[in-house]
């Protein structure tokens, strides 16, 4: 029995159309969650002591659960960046392997007399291999945004107590240094001191 392909591909549009609103609502509604978060937050002028933050206790939660470190950085920001990275990468593997299936089980019951058949073999050989290989680079995507993750729990840790103050400041002045040898004679050059506290 035929199948009827105009109303399969109403059915596919479908399901794309609902996959890809539920994409939507769901990063949206990560970004509401994040604004919510980030307005809570106290905007004091304060010198605060932080606590010691551990890199390998960071990189421990982004490895189990990946945005866990960026939260125990308290670096709320980064979690909309980070699961738009991985949702997109995971959408993308799911629509690439779904494409493969359809054309390699078209391919593997491919009637050269069938009314319906839109593509010849070469060319569905061609569409199995396009969606093979972007699945496959979706994964590696996938990967690197998760090994990313990891690594920016990682130096967020390391650099969390970081002295960022308004006092940044170098000095540079002419100076005259004593000559090397035990010699009287002094050579002129440069100094450049950096300012430590107040």
């Amino acid at each position: 029995m035929p199948v009827n392909k105009p109303s399969e591909w109403k059915v596919e549009s479908r399901k794309l159309k609902v996959s890809k609103s539920f994409s939507i609502f769901l990063f949206i509604g990560i970004i509401c969650l994040c604004c919510f978060t980030a307005s809570a937050q106290d905007d004091s002028t304060k010198v605060v002591k932080y606590p010691i933050h551990s890199a390998k206790k960071a990189m421990l939660y982004a490895a189990i659960c990946p945005g866990l470190g960026q939260l125990y950085n308290q670096k709320y920001w980064k979690l909309p960046i980070l699961y738009a990275g991985l949702g997109t990468a995971v959408y993308f593997i799911f629509f690439n392997q779904h494409y493969y299936n359809l054309y390699n089980n078209q391919l593997s019951s491919y009637n050269p007399n069938s009314l319906y058949n839109i593509y010849s073999t070469s060319e569905l050989s061609q569409l199995i291999t396009y969606y093979h290989n972007d699945r496959d680079l979706s994964i590696i995507i996938a990967v690197g945004v998760y090994l990313i993750s990891i690594i920016d729990a990682n130096v967020d840790a390391q650099l969390h107590g970081f002295n960022v103050s308004d006092d940044i400041s170098f000095r540079f002045t002419p100076n005259f240094v004593p000559a090397v040898g035990g010699t009287m004679a002094f050579t002129p050059g440069f100094t450049l001191a950096k300012k430590f506290g107040k």
